[in-house]
């Protein structure tokens, strides 16, 4: 995998800043082009014109932006256009061949948990892995650790490789987690998705550790306090859209929206489960 062009979405929010910070952190070894985007929706719209504004006034705020990145060395453009964040960032995505796209979320308080759903419904629609940031901005020594969960279900197979070759991408080193399940079916499957990843990792000569689990309340509580204890750069999660999911479950159950709300802020860097299966997936190496 190689990052020629990073999307970052932004609305001039502190945590849109803070995917720009994100984006020039990864940009700078593969010296890559950050694009940023800004999605002029009905309510931006409108907005404009209450204020007797034009696009113009947008676009001149995202030059600034530019330039600010040019002062880092990099190559950088910007993109203002009238569509839906779930589908125009993912067209726009496509449409530019991004390699990576970074984008902010509003954190855990109140009915924030809602924009971590939302997050989420993007994240299966891009091509791209997908990097969710808060407000915790990227390191000086950029990803260096990276967790990976596993658990008893076939998707988690799907991130190891995308993961591996980030990874190796950033000199990051890959933190397995094993869920923890008491019933011995289960943990079988566990063990061999485990002993995938293992060999998915070894074959891309990333570095790595695996973990023992945890056995603490539900993987997605025993994913952030591992993370948080080993003072994590990113957490990955396998997305897919589940055509059966409940509403609740979306908006208020997820573990991927936990995951992606966490206290600590953690970045979450997001593999949609059916692209990364067109990419290589789980092809090529038994699970067993």
């Amino acid at each position: 995998m190689e990052i020629k062009k990073i999307l970052v979405c932004h609305d001039f929010t502190q945590e849109a800043d803070c995917a720009v910070n994100h984006a020039v952190g990864v940009a700078k070894a593969p010296n890559a082009e950050i694009v940023l985007l800004h999605i002029l929706d009905k309510k931006s719209l409108d907005q404009l014109r209450k204020e007797k504004k034009d696009v113009s006034e947008i676009e001149a705020r995202l030059q600034q932006i530019c330039d600010g990145i040019s002062a880092a060395g990099l190559r950088s453009s910007f993109i203002a256009r009238e569509g839906d964040i779930f589908s125009t960032i993912a067209e726009i995505g496509e449409e530019i061949e991004a390699s990576l796209i970074i984008f902010g979320t509003h954190g855990v308080k109140g009915m924030q948990h809602i924009l971590g759903a939302f997050a989420l419904k993007l994240v299966v629609s891009a091509k791209s892995p997908v990097v969710i940031v808060q407000r915790r901005n990227i390191r000086a020594h950029g990803y260096k650790k990276i967790v990976l969960p596993v658990d008893e279900g076939d998707y988690c197979k799907q991130m190891a490789r995308p993961v591996a070759q980030i990874a190796n991408m950033f000199g990051a080193e890959v933190l397995v987690l094993p869920k923890h399940v008491s019933d011995d079916h289960f943990r079988t499957y566990v063990r061999n998705s485990t002993n995938y990843v293992r060999k998915v990792l070894e074959e891309e000569n990333a570095a790595f550790s695996i973990a023992e689990p945890m056995n603490n309340g539900s993987f997605h509580k025993q994913v952030l306090e591992y993370a948080s204890a080993q003072d994590a750069d990113l957490i990955s999660i396998i997305t897919q859209e589940k055509m059966d999911r409940d509403v609740k479950e979306l908006f208020v159950g997820s573990e991927d929206v936990r995951i992606i709300n966490n206290a600590a802020e953690i970045p979450t860097l997001c593999i949609n489960a059916f692209n990364a299966l067109l990419a290589g997936g789980v092809m090529g190496v038994s699970s067993s």
